[in-house]
């Protein structure tokens, strides 16, 4: 049977994140090539970068490397002698079998780079050859294949140049020789803990790195090995510090003494989100190792995925011999907690310090240290402040939800008035993490409330401006100008300063034309209450009525006196209530709004009492308050309830409503 070569390459596309693996698996070829050739035997492998002709247009006006394009792998190991040869020359070849060989390796080559040039020089009993031969997406895939006898007594020696990488994948390779020194530490990371392992270096144009050199450097000999079994069968945990700026802690998952696939640590350990500092003061991350032979059996053809189940299959794990992703991570965090405990301690000790920090200027938030430790240690102590408080807010509504629930199941409990006394005794903790978890939203309300009556009393004042500019910010104070209640938050405004309940409204529009209201679709009335308010939910049923109620505020410029007839806005709060009852408007199914009868419509004029607003209230039949500083008048033909208060009656009464929460605080209430 024949395998169509170009077919087999287009099979599966190479994913850009893995466009080093064709090195890789060159890079392993030639260590096994290196091997067969016994102990003893001192292995060299080159790798030369090729880099594209045409520089890359700087962007910061500093000169870039061009993109490599090439990679020549070049080792003196056995070379392609005839059974090396036969074995490339077979799909899914069995030949490196024992070594972890899929017999598939050499097609990555080809999905990431558009040609494969060989050339060998080996011995074949005791004649000395050299074979060529370009491997290309082809439907025979050898192509211009030469062997030819040598003469002399030249050294066995490979070359195998992955040449074009195709230009999707430039933005994928790493460009800086070192960090592809990098890469392949943790990709071979296995080889070179063996004493022979074979010196390895990398060349770009002047610059050579040898890579178990920079291996020496970044482990300075910190390795620790221990063997884990799971259901049995024996896992190799590796545990190293790497020191280096750019590495990252992770957890490197191997088939064949190859890594997979990797994860970071700090999904599993919050606290290694940073580097570590050692006893001297240099900077480390721990990169651990895992292999076994269940690894072996698990990788897939590419080798690019371990095919274990994950752990919400743990109940179909129960039943059979599989080991999950899980399972072998619990095992890799119990070796590194064990050996880095005292580095563990450390990190979480500064962990919860940031957030401490955090809470000192956020309040809110500081029951969460008693109430949620370990969630919080979870939270990544390097986050800006705005990223710190989305997290401390997530973990904050997951308790609220919590205490909400054991609130509502420990007042049941309660079964006599007289019970409420021993309320703190009964429930006993429950009780103090209610009153914490509460207290410290409340506490913050309480906080604004205090600061907006004080911000009313400043635009109310001589030094505010004029008249109209007061009027305009009196009203953006209690709610925002041209906008629906759709718009806003519910603490993004301030109508308690009137009334408590107006909070809890349905549907409110403030400084917009009836004309334009949702509910009121096809009034004609060019008026705009300041603030008008509709309460309870639109009628799903047309037997009933759609509103129990409906609430007008009217503000007046501070001091103002120069009232005419047209402007009395007593007179304005009357012709908007006609207009609520006027047959001709038609609620949000067209149909007349036709409130049901006797629904009383509440109306609220906040201004300052002068002469001429005091003579408007007495000829329309207005009752002073006892206070003096307001009127009160009930409109039987609208059922109209209007109010007239004054600024001043305005802070006095919110002052009082909430002295008793700003003497808990021990707010000035004056």
């Amino acid at each position: 049977m024949e395998i169509d070569i170009r077919g087999k390459i287009k099979e599966k596309k190479l994913a850009y994140s893995h466009t080093l693996l064709p090195l890789y698996e060159a890079l392993v070829n030639s260590i096994h090539a290196i091997e067969e050739l016994g102990a003893g035997h001192q292995g060299l492998i080159t790798v030369t970068l090729g880099r594209l002709n045409q520089p890359e247009l700087p962007l910061d006006g500093e000169a870039t490397l061009p993109p490599i394009i090439d990679f020549t792998v070049e080792d003196n190991g056995i070379g392609f002698n005839a059974k090396n040869y036969e074995s490339f020359n077979y799909a899914h070849s069995t030949y490196k079998e024992k070594r972890g060989g899929k017999g598939i390796g050499r097609f990555t080559w080809l999905r990431a780079f558009t040609k494969v040039e060989v050339d060998s020089v080996y011995r074949q009993e005791q004649e000395l050859r050299h074979r060529t031969f370009d491997f290309l997406p082809s439907r025979k895939g050898i192509e211009n294949a030469t062997d030819r006898v040598l003469d002399g007594t030249s050294p066995c020696r490979t070359s195998v140049r992955l040449k074009g990488l195709r230009e999707d994948y430039h933005k994928w390779c790493n460009n800086d020789p070192e960090d592809i020194a990098v890469k392949v530490i943790e990709h071979c990371f296995v080889f070179f803990l063996n004493p022979s392992c074979p010196t390895i270096r990398i060349i770009d144009g002047d610059r050579t790195i040898v890579v178990n050199d920079l291996f020496q450097v970044y482990t300075k000999g910190h390795v620790v090995k221990e063997e884990r079994p799971i259901n049995g069968i024996p896992f190799d945990v590796r545990v190293v510090k790497l020191y280096h700026e750019r590495e990252d802690n992770k957890i490197h998952y191997c088939a064949h003494t190859r890594e997979v696939q990797r994860e970071k640590l700090s999904l599993a350990i919050p606290d290694l989100d940073r580097l570590i500092e050692d006893e001297h003061g240099q900077y480390f991350s721990i990169a651990a190792y895992v292999s076994s032979p269940y690894l072996d059996e698990s990788v897939n053809e590419e080798r690019t995925r371990l095919d274990l189940r994950s752990g919400a299959e743990e109940d179909e794990l129960r039943y059979t011999d599989s080991i999950s992703l899980d399972q072998v991570r619990a095992e890799v965090v119990e070796v590194i907690r064990a050996h880095f405990a005292d580095h563990l301690h450390q990190l979480s000790d500064m962990r919860m310090q940031r957030v401490r920090q955090f809470v000192v200027k956020h309040p809110r938030y500081r029951h969460l240290i008693k109430y949620r430790a370990e969630e919080v240690r979870r939270v990544p102590s390097n986050l800006s402040d705005e990223r710190m408080e989305v997290e401390l807010f997530k973990i904050q509504q997951g308790l609220e939800l919590e205490v909400m629930s054991e609130a509502n199941k420990a007042m049941g409990m309660l079964s006599r008035p007289d019970e409420l006394e021993h309320l703190k005794e009964k429930l006993g903790e429950l009780y103090n993490k209610i009153i914490e978890v509460g207290g410290s939203k409340l506490a913050e309300y309480v906080m604004h409330r205090r600061t907006v009556i004080d911000l009313l009393e400043k635009h109310l004042g001589k030094g505010a401006g004029n008249a109209a500019a007061r009027e305009e910010a009196v009203h953006k104070l209690i709610f925002p100008l041209k906008t629906f209640s759709d718009d806003i938050g519910f603490e993004d405004h301030n109508l308690w300063l009137i009334d408590e309940r107006l909070a809890f409204h349905t549907y409110l529009a403030s400084d917009k034309p009836m004309k334009e209201l949702k509910a009121m679709v096809s009034s004609d009335s060019k008026d705009r209450p300041d603030l008008i308010v509709f309460n309870t939910a639109f009628a799903l049923s047309r037997k009933e009525k759609p509103y129990d109620s409906v609430v007008l505020v009217e503000f007046k410029k501070p001091l103002r006196d120069d009232y005419s007839e047209k402007e009395n806005p007593i007179a304005q709060v009357t012709r908007y209530a006609r207009e609520l009852n006027t047959p001709s408007t038609v609620d949000k199914d067209n149909r007349p709004l036709d409130l049901r009868a006797n629904t009383p419509i509440y109306a609220y004029i906040v201004c300052d009492l002068t002469p001429k607003l005091r003579d408007f209230a007495r000829d329309a039949g207005y009752r002073q308050l006892p206070d003096n500083d307001g009127f009160f008048h009930y409109n039987e033909n609208y059922h109209l309830y209007t109010e007239i208060i004054s600024f001043d009656k305005l802070i006095r009464d919110s002052k009082a409503r909430n002295q008793a929460l700003f003497t808990k605080l021990s707010l000035p209430v004056a």
